[in-house]
C-alpha cells in the first residue's frame, strides 16, 4: 500500500505569504513556478558544487538599491513573462557563493533578473542585515514590496519581508533545527569577545566581522566545530592532538587599536580563519578574539556525548559541552547537512 504525504500546509503558507506581502500582485504563473522550485533552495547543487542561494523578490529593485548605501546591481535578464524562471535562477545562483544576492524584480511590463550586493568592509554589516534595518525601506513598504528567501540550512528555508514578517519552512522530522541563526551566532560571538576591552564602536565592528565570517562559514563550509576557551587557557591533554599556533592570530588587533586598518590584510586573515574552520577537527579561539589552534581532535567519550543522533563531529561537540572542564566556554557546531548551534559548556 502506497501512502503519499505532502507538505500542503507549507504550500498554503507560502502562497499566503506571497499574496499578503505583495498585496495580491504577485503573478499567479510566477507563483506556481516558484512553488515548484522552492524545495530545491535548501539543497541546491550544480555539477557537484553546493550553494546556499539567497533570492530577493521585489516590485522595484532600483528603489531598493538606491536606498542601501554602497549597493550595486547587475541586470542579467529581462523577460516578458515567467517562462524562463527556473533557467534564470540556475544561471544566477552560483553568484551567491561570492556574496551576491539574486533578485527578481516584477513589474507590469515584465520580469527583471540580476544580482545585487553591498560593497563595503568585512567589518560592516552585510546586505541582509542592512536590508531589514533600513528605516527608509520599511517606511516605503506599503508600496515597495520585498521578500528575501534563503536556505537557513539543509532542512529550513526562511522567507523575510520588508514589512517584518518571517516564515520558516521546515522539512526536518527528527533533528534539532535552528530557525534563528542570528540568535545562535550572537551568543557565540559575544562569548568570543567577552574579555576584549575596546571602544563600543570598535567592538561592534569586530563582532560584525566575526558574524560575517561565520555567515559565510554556514554557507560555504560543509561542517565544523569552533570552541571558545578563556584567554588564560593552556593546552592540555584534552586538546593536545592538534596544531597550536606559536603566535595566536588576533583579527581584532588588525584594526581595533587604530583608526586606520588594512582591509586587504584583514580579509586575507579572515580567509585563513575560514580555511582553518574547513579542516577536519576543531578550531580553538579564545574570549579575546584570538585564533589559538586548528585541526584539533579529541577522544570521544560516549558517556559524555550521551544519546546523540549524529556522526563523529556531533559526538565530539557534545563530549566537549558535557565535559565540565574549566576554561572551556562554549562550542559552535555545524554539521555537513547544515545543522548548527552554539552551546555553553556545562559547569
Amino acid at each position: 500500500m502506497n501512502e503519499n504525504i505532502f507538505y500542503i500546509d507549507a504550500k498554503t503558507k507560502i502562497v499566503d505569504f506571497l499574496t499578503t506581502e505583495f498585496s495580491g500582485t504577485f503573478p499567479l504563473k510566477l507563483q506556481n513556478r516558484f512553488l515548484n522550485f522552492f524545495p530545491q533552495i535548501a539543497n541546491y547543487e550544480e555539477e557537484g558544487q553546493k550553494y546556499k542561494p539567497a533570492i530577493f523578490f521585489t516590485n522595484n529593485i532600483d528603489t531598493v538599491v538606491k536606498n542601501i548605501p554602497s549597493a550595486i546591481k547587475i541586470v542579467l535578464f529581462t523577460d516578458a513573462n515567467e517562462n524562463m524562471f527556473a533557467s534564470r535562477l540556475k544561471s544566477l545562483i552560483p553568484f551567491c557563493n561570492r556574496y551576491w544576492c539574486v533578485y527578481v524584480s516584477i513589474s507590469e511590463t515584465g520580469i527583471e533578473y540580476g544580482i545585487f550586493r553591498v560593497i563595503n568592509s568585512i567589518k560592516d554589516e552585510n546586505l541582509e542585515t542592512i536590508l531589514f534595518k533600513s528605516q527608509v525601506l520599511q517606511e516605503k513598504s506599503n508600496k515597495l514590496f520585498g521578500i528575501y528567501v534563503y536556505a537557513e540550512n539543509t532542512w529550513t528555508i526562511t522567507m523575510r519581508s520588508l514589512k517584518g514578517r518571517v516564515v520558516n519552512v521546515n522539512f526536518a522530522l527528527d533533528i534539532r533545527v535552528v530557525n534563528n541563526w542570528e540568535d545562535e551566532i550572537k551568543e557565540f560571538v559575544d562569548a568570543s569577545f567577552s574579555k576584549l576591552r575596546t571602544s563600543a564602536k570598535k567592538l561592534q565592528d569586530i563582532k560584525n566581522m566575526y558574524r560575517n565570517i561565520f555567515r559565510n562559514v554556514s554557507r560555504l563550509v560543509d561542517g565544523t566545530i569552533c570552541v571558545v576557551v578563556d584567554s588564560d587557557y593552556k593546552p592540555d591533554s584534552f586538546f593536545e592532538d592538534g596544531i597550536w599556533l606559536k603566535e595566536p592570530i588576533n583579527l581584532s588587533k588588525l584594526f581595533a587599536q587604530t583608526n586606520q586598518y588594512n582591509e586587504q590584510k584583514l580579509t586575507t586573515m579572515a580567509d585563513v580563519f575560514v580555511t582553518m574552520l574547513n579542516f577536519d577537527g576543531i578550531t580553538v579561539v579564545d574570549n579575546m578574539g584570538q585564533i589559538r589552534a586548528y585541526n584539533v581532535f579529541i577522544e570521544t567519550n560516549m558517556k559524555l556525548a550521551g544519546n546523540i543522533i549524529g556522526g563523529a563531529r556531533k559526538r565530539a561537540a557534545y563530549t566537549i559541552i558535557n565535559s565540565k572542564r574549566p576554561h572551556i566556554i562554549g562550542v559552535y557546531f555545524q554539521s555537513h547537512e547544515g545543522e548548527m548551534f552554539y552551546s555553553p559548556v556545562k559547569k
